[in-house]
Formats: C-alpha cells, sequence, structure tokens
C-alpha cells in the first residue's frame, strides 16, 4: 500500500490501524498537502455492515465543525477501495500522555475542559461516539485536543439495533450486542442496552479517573471481569490516588461515573462547565489544590513512626504532669488525683492510641515482628476487638 496511489493520493506512511481501517499519510497532488487517509480493509469490503458503518463514519465526522474534532474532507473509492479523507493530527494519543500517578492539576484542565466541549459539540448534533478511550483523543503537538474514530457512532435518527463488539467475539443480549471498548463502556452499554449521550459522559468520567491517577477505576483480567467490575464495584475516590488533587474534582468525576444514567451529568456541556469553574477557583486561589505529599522512604517511614511515637508520649507525659502536680487546684482548694489503669497485655508495641470523643473507646495500633494491625477497646474493660 504504501508508494501506491489511490485517485490523486500518494500513499507515504502507515499510522495505525483500527476496528474499521487502517490509517495512511498521504499526499493530496492536487492540492500539495498532507491528508489522513482511513481504507475499509479488503476483506470487509464485501459486508455491507461493514461499509455502512464506514459510511456511518463519514456521516458523523462530516457533521461536526469543531477544533476538537477531526476534520473530514471527503468519502472516496478507487478501484473497489473505499477510503475517507481526514486533517493528520500530529501530536500523542491520551494513551501515550497517561503515566503513572497521573497528570498535574494544570494537565489535566487542559485536556479535560476542550474534551468534554469536543464530546458536547457531537452531542448536540444527535451524534453519540460509544468508543471513547485514550487511543481515540489525541493531544497536537500545539497543544489542542482531537476526538478521532467515530467508527463506532451512533446517529439520533438511528434505530437501536445489533453490532459488531470488540470483546474478540460477540456477546448477545436480548437488547443487541455489546460494542465499544470494555474498559471504557458505561454500565448500559456493557449490558447491551440501548444507549444515548450519556454513555460517552461515563466514559468521559473513566478518562478523567486515568488521567488524574494514572490508573483505571474498573479492573480485571479478563473483558468479563472487567465487565462485572463497571456493573458491581465502586471506584476509589480519585483524592485517595492523588492526594495534589481538589475534592470537587473528586466529586465531578464520581458523578460522571454513577451506574444509573439519570443520576450522572445530563448533558457533557455541565461536565465542561463545572471542569471550568473548578479551574477558576483554583487559578484565583479561592480554592486551593493541596500540596502534594512527599513519597516517603522506607526509612522514612520508621523516622515518621518513631518522631510520633516520641510526641504522643511527650503529650502523655505533660498530660500526667499536669493533673497530678501535687498542688492544689486554683480557686478549688482540692487536689485532682489521677489513677492509671493498664488497659492491654498484648505482647509486643502498641503505638498512635486515639480516644474517642466520648472517652468511651480506645483506638491503638499494635505490632509484633512483621505483622501490624489496628485495634479498638472499650476503656471499662473487655477484648479488643482486631479491625
Amino acid at each position: 500500500m504504501i508508494g501506491s496511489t489511490l485517485n490523486h493520493y500518494e500513499i507515504l506512511r502507515k499510522l495505525g490501524s483500527g476496528g474499521m481501517g487502517d490509517v495512511y499519510v498521504a499526499r493530496d497532488t492536487k492540492l500539495g498537502r498532507e491528508v489522513a487517509l482511513k481504507v475499509l480493509p479488503a476483506e470487509l469490503t464485501a459486508s455491507p455492515e461493514a461499509r455502512n458503518r464506514f459510511a456511518r463514519e463519514a456521516k458523523a465526522v462530516a457533521a461536526l465543525n469543531h477544533p476538537g474534532i477531526v476534520t473530514l474532507f471527503s468519502i472516496e473509492d478507487a478501484d473497489g477501495v473505499h477510503f475517507m479523507t481526514m486533517e493528520v493530527v500530529h501530536g500523542k494519543t491520551l494513551a501515550e500522555l497517561i503515566h503513572k500517578g497521573g497528570l498535574t492539576l494544570e494537565e489535566l484542565f487542559d485536556i479535560a475542559s476542550p474534551l468534554a466541549d469536543a464530546i458536547s459539540a457531537a452531542h448536540q448534533r444527535g451524534i453519540t461516539h460509544r468508543d471513547l478511550k485514550p487511543q481515540n483523543v489525541m493531544v497536537t503537538d500545539e497543544g489542542s485536543v482531537k476526538v478521532l474514530d467515530f467508527g463506532l457512532a451512533k446517529l439520533r435518527e438511528e434505530i437501536p439495533g445489533k453490532a459488531m463488539t470488540e470483546l474478540g467475539g460477540t456477546v448477545a443480549t436480548e437488547e443487541g450486542r455489546i460494542i465499544g471498548t470494555v474498559a471504557y463502556m458505561s454500565p448500559e452499554q456493557a449490558q447491551g442496552k440501548d444507549v444515548d449521550p450519556r454513555t460517552d459522559i461515563f466514559a468521559l468520567g473513566v478518562l478523567l479517573y486515568e488521567l488524574a491517577t494514572g490508573e483505571r477505576p474498573f479492573k480485571g483480567d479478563t473483558g468479563i471481569s472487567i465487565l462485572s467490575s463497571i456493573l458491581k464495584d465502586t471506584p476509589a475516590p480519585i483524592t485517595d490516588l492523588n492526594r495534589r488533587l481538589p475534592r470537587h474534582l473528586g466529586r465531578i468525576v464520581k458523578h460522571c461515573l454513577q451506574k444509573d444514567p439519570e443520576r450522572r451529568y445530563q448533558t457533557a456541556l455541565d461536565v465542561r462547565n463545572d471542569l471550568e469553574e473548578l479551574r477558576e477557583e483554583v487559578d484565583s486561589g479561592e480554592l486551593q489544590a493541596p500540596a502534594a505529599e512527599p513519597e516517603p522512604t522506607r526509612t522514612g517511614n520508621r523516622v515518621v513512626l518513631a518522631a510520633r511515637a516520641v510526641v504522643l508520649l511527650a503529650a502523655a507525659f505533660v498530660a500526667v504532669k499536669l493533673f497530678d502536680t501535687g498542688d492544689a487546684t486554683e480557686g478549688s482548694g482540692e487536689r485532682v488525683q489521677i489513677r492509671l489503669t493498664k488497659l492491654t497485655s498484648q505482647p509486643g508495641r502498641k503505638m498512635f492510641p486515639t480516644l474517642s470523643p466520648d472517652g468511651k473507646t480506645v483506638a491503638y495500633a499494635w505490632r509484633e515482628g512483621d505483622k501490624f494491625d489496628i485495634y479498638v477497646l472499650r476503656v471499662g474493660g473487655g477484648n479488643p476487638i482486631n479491625l
């Protein structure tokens, strides 16, 4: 294919492949510019369903005119080869940009707000993407966000029906078949139910979670186990995994990831507005993002534990001196008597005692060798409960 010509397009190099075709960079010899060619593979050309999906993608992209969505130039065929021409996007996909620990807050805002805006523009034209994932979102060399690959897009006028799955096979349900990429599916999509733009909002929530933490919210060893996690599991808050993030960002992500579509954001525009409002609050200083906590080393952990133990011992000593000085309490003429009662008899070290507000229960850490546990004990007596 490389070096060959389709109509007046000279194919220069391959960019990548997807479920609905291979993508090449080509030179438009008429206009003297580079374009991206998405070519329907020969094995799919004979399939009416594949050709319809290919045409649907072209129709979806052609209906959109937004800086955050790849621009379609034409849909053509040459000697039975079906292809579409689009703008070439130079940059990196989110799959290349996401790293362990997540992006900085500024980087996240730079991507998340325009991404939500692009999705909102598609929804306003009656188009649900249905396959939002890091590989289908690019950040250009200039820093702009581009949404790609509308091959699984659903147009508003379509009648819900069956379609191919990308699970490596077909998973039939009563209402249809699962389509999309497993880790980024909404619960209703995972069950093969009819979907609407709110399924993209769930996928956007998964992307935001991954941008913020470097981890996916729903995990599993197989496609089925990931689907099960999407349907049943509640992911850890992003602020538990990345303490640099403001809590309100966690609420935005959580709102996107509601399993019931009625409880999610109802429009991507609302997501964009909340993200921009949060950014304004952070930039103005009205809302301070938490400072990053340095990752302690193993030795550092020991130092911190020892320091805390010293502080607690010092606090206990001060408390005893205050309450048992042997002097009369000022103005009362009475002495304060302190009685010390031993609460624990376990071997090993007991550390970090914390009294409950009502003074009836104490929680503490217990360590013996490599074993480290948390216990709760009634001050009045009884057996400690291992948490």
